[in-house]
């Protein structure tokens, strides 16, 4: 008994420890660079930059009825947050995929179509 009242409290103690994981050092840049772990891990989010450096990497947000598609400051787009992938490219238009949806991102629009179908021009929220 007295054994699993020592393992027990041993586990409890591991994972109170992995709690506070990431370094202080770290946790400052994060706070300075106005980033979070997620944001810096995948590649929006600079942590040797700073807040308005940052910041000036706006996101334009496209929506229609439940579908959201984001065009990221790096040209990246996501589709309801999934990332999606560049089939076609020209000098006319950029054409991402992603399950269902085809976005068609112009100069002037973004057009969307579902299951190879036109559905219509979306509208910028952001």
């Amino acid at each position: 008994m007295m054994k699993k009242v020592i393992m027990a409290v041993m586990l409890s103690g591991l994972m109170i420890s992995n709690a506070f994981a990431i370094s202080e050092s770290y946790r400052a840049k994060l706070e300075k660079s106005g980033c979070t772990q997620v944001t810096e891990a995948n590649g929006t989010c600079d942590i040797n930059k700073s807040k308005a450096t940052n910041s000036q990497h706006k996101d334009t947000v496209y929506k229609l009825d439940d579908v959201s598609v984001v065009i990221k400051s790096d040209q990246s787009v996501t589709v309801n947050g999934k990332y999606a992938a560049v089939s076609e490219k020209n000098a006319n238009a950029t054409v991402y995929e992603q399950g269902i949806y085809t976005v068609i991102v112009y100069a002037k629009n973004v057009s969307l179509m579902k299951n190879g179908v036109y559905v219509a021009d979306m509208k910028k929220v952001k």
